[in-house]
């Protein structure tokens, strides 16, 4: 081979070589910009909006599963504060009350509530007292404490001797409910009255009616 010959195919070599080298970086290149442009497969990016999409489904679950266990708590709390009570009695607790807006002696308030097989309010506790003072507003309500004289204790409607929770004001023997506590007056005096008997889910389990 002439030396001319020779050169050239030198020469043809070093293109080829050359060409190859550009088409090598060309690819080094693209594969870096892929790298730039989209550093995470789309596999692992599959990967992540399903775990992103299980994370979402599971705070939503999450929150409407609290959402409804503290509205069931609300309920529970509520049928156990406000009793189920015939129409215009208020339920607290295990007990209806009755708040008459007429006013009448104490024996006749007496003969309604008895007429509503319930009778002149008792109340059991501090918190029962309390709800009745608040709900009565500014008037004066009969309740069922009455005694035979002041020498004799204080007595619910069904004879039960009152345990003094708090005193009684005054030197007469039947009692009603004011801003300052609980008062006494004479049986001929015209206040409104209260009324209570046990809810329906208790007269439902028969409790006794002498137990309120």
């Amino acid at each position: 081979m002439s030396a001319a010959g020779t050169a050239e195919a030198f020469v043809g070599r070093l293109s080829t070589t050359d060409s190859l080298q550009e088409g090598e970086l060309d690819k080094k290149l693209k594969r870096k910009c892929l790298r730039i442009v989209s550093p995470v497969s789309p596999a692992k990016l599959y990967c992540c909006y399903v775990v992103i999409i299980i994370l979402t489904v599971a705070v939503v679950a999450l929150s409407v599963a609290l959402s409804l266990s503290v509205r069931r708590q609300e309920q529970v709390s509520i049928k156990n504060t406000y009793a189920a009570c015939p129409r215009n009695w208020i339920g607290f607790w295990n007990k209806c009350f009755y708040f008459s807006e007429d006013s009448s002696t104490w024996t006749l308030s007496r003969d309604f509530c008895l007429e509503q097989k319930a009778q002149l309010a008792r109340f059991d506790n501090m918190e029962e007292l309390n709800f009745l003072k608040r709900y009565k507003g500014t008037s004066d309500y009969w309740i069922g404490l009455h005694r035979e004289s002041p020498q004799h204790p204080w007595r619910w409607m069904n004879n039960t001797e009152y345990n003094s929770l708090v005193p009684i004001r005054g030197v007469e023997d039947y009692a009603y409910l004011n801003n300052n506590g609980i008062s006494s007056a004479r049986i001929y005096a015209d206040r409104r009255w209260i009324c209570s008997k046990p809810n329906s889910y208790n007269l439902q389990c028969q409790i006794p009616f002498d137990s309120f």
